[in-house]
């Protein structure tokens, strides 16, 4: 550094640049190192596989001026909620906290997969604890712990924790395995057009794309039964109104029949009342029959109009390439790091220790 006429310092430019020449061979080799270790670490970090499936969502606009209104706002990218008309929906910015929910997550772990060799067939809980690759330092890391817990002699319990308010337990291993499967299942939703973007990421390619496929089934079937709960309540009670209406129509129409068949060909005022009586029930109890079910096919149109359609733009496919561990940035990153730190070295060493030194 030098100094100006005011006392203020400048940084020397040229000396600075004088100073890392000469330190050439020193930063070179720093930098050699870091890339060597940078491919130790690279190559020792197990390679995982993203299977992607992006789905198109049908949405409601709603009817009237809220639809207009539901329409604007979404080509504006705002969403209005409750109020462009469909109070009951659930818009696609919810499906990323379903996906990431506990009651989702565990309905997974149960769940068959096979690896891409076939050598391996179970349930993705045992293959999420028992069957992933790790790297070496973590192993080393872990050793001496567990060899201290050998030697002492405890036991490493399992300890079960609450995950929610209304009962449901877990024990601490089957609450660590749920908190890596959701970091493993990533949602992005395009807030313009409401495309969902579903990334699964597993060590083995085939897995990754059966998990992201059946995550978009279970979506899907969760969406639809959700959007269409209340159309398939008011269907279940129809259906029950139905049978009660087919049931008295049908004893009408036995009771009329009946009288008639036992009194043929009397012709007194009294039974000649008592089967218009009967006939009229009859035609009441029809008419109430008939009525119903129309309804009922209504309500059954309508259970299939609410259950939303996801058109899927992209299904889940095997991956060929790993997506991580990405070999280039991590070698980048550490001969970066590798040439900053010792460039720091050598300014910090030059300017502050041997100038304090030599005072």
């Amino acid at each position: 550094m030098s100094e100006n006429k005011n006392g203020n310092r400048e940084i020397d430019i040229v000396g600075l640049i004088l100073l890392l020449w000469s330190k050439r061979k020193r930063i070179i080799i720093n930098c050699f190192i870091g890339g060597v270790l940078s491919i130790i670490v690279a190559y020792s970090i197990p390679k995982e596989y993203t299977s992607t499936v992006v789905l198109a969502p049908e949405t409601s606009s709603g009817s009237g001026a809220s639809g207009s209104l539901g329409a604007l706002a979404s080509m504006a990218g705002v969403n209005l909620g409750g109020l462009s008309g469909d109070e009951d929906a659930l818009y696609p910015e919810l499906y990323p906290q379903i996906i990431s929910s506990t009651p989702f997550l565990c309905d997974l772990m149960s769940l068959m997969v096979e690896t891409k060799d076939g050598d391996l067939s179970t349930t993705l809980y045992d293959y999420l604890t028992e069957h992933q690759k790790k790297t070496w330092w973590s192993k080393i890391i872990k050793a001496p712990i567990k060899m201290i817990k050998s030697m002492v002699g405890t036991e490493i319990v399992d300890t079960i924790m609450p995950t929610n308010e209304s009962g449901m337990y877990m024990t601490r291993k089957q609450y660590l395995t749920l908190v890596s499967l959701n970091e493993k299942i990533s949602v992005i939703v395009d807030r313009g057009n409401f495309v969902i973007t579903l990334n699964v990421t597993m060590q083995d390619p085939k897995v990754a794309a059966y998990v992201a496929s059946v995550v978009s089934d279970k979506l899907q079937e969760y969406i639809g039964t959700y959007r269409s709960a209340k159309a398939r309540k008011d269907l279940a009670y129809t259906e029950m109104l139905y049978k009660e209406a087919q049931e008295k129509y049908y004893a009408a129409q036995q009771a009329y029949a009946k009288y008639v068949d036992q009194h043929q060909g009397v012709v007194k005022m009294q039974y000649q009342i008592e089967q218009n009586r009967l006939s009229n029930e009859q035609d009441l109890a029809f008419n109430v029959y008939n009525q119903i079910a129309q309804q009922l096919e209504m309500a059954r149109a309508k259970v299939s109009e609410s259950t939303p359609v996801c058109v899927v733009m992209q299904p889940a496919i095997m991956p060929i390439k790993a997506s991580a561990p990405k070999k280039m940035m991590i070698g980048l990153l550490y001969v970066f790091l590798a040439f900053f730190g010792t460039v720091s070295w050598i300014v910090v060493k030059d300017r502050i220790i041997d100038t304090r030194s030599n005072r």
